[in-house]
């Protein structure tokens, strides 16, 4: 049996993730300070060159932590716990991929 095998491409990979974390392609590009052309150009011709696609799965990992600790400091005002922020940020830290 013969196994097609293919690489993701790196808009993909970023694509996937952004799903799974619901958060924005659009906004990760602008949190990681890429210009939205550059968004624009990705998506029409499906291609990102490496330190952009690090950059902004960065940004994501960084804006679905953020979600988390807004998410979880909400639970914590809902049920009237006193809240820290210094103990909150130490339980949601971004997970930084560098090259």
């Amino acid at each position: 049996m013969l196994h097609k095998c293919s690489m993701k491409s790196y808009l993909t990979t970023l694509t996937d993730k952004a799903n799974e974390y619901d958060v924005s392609l659009l906004k990760a590009f602008k949190q990681a300070s890429i210009p939205t052309s550059t968004y624009y150009r990705a998506q029409s011709s499906g291609q990102i060159r490496y330190e952009t696609a690090l950059r902004v799965f960065n940004a994501i990992e960084k804006l679905h932590v953020l979600q988390q600790a807004r998410e979880h400091t909400q639970r914590l005002r809902a049920s009237g716990k006193n809240i820290n922020r210094r103990t909150v940020r130490a339980k949601f830290k971004p997970r930084v991929v560098s090259s």
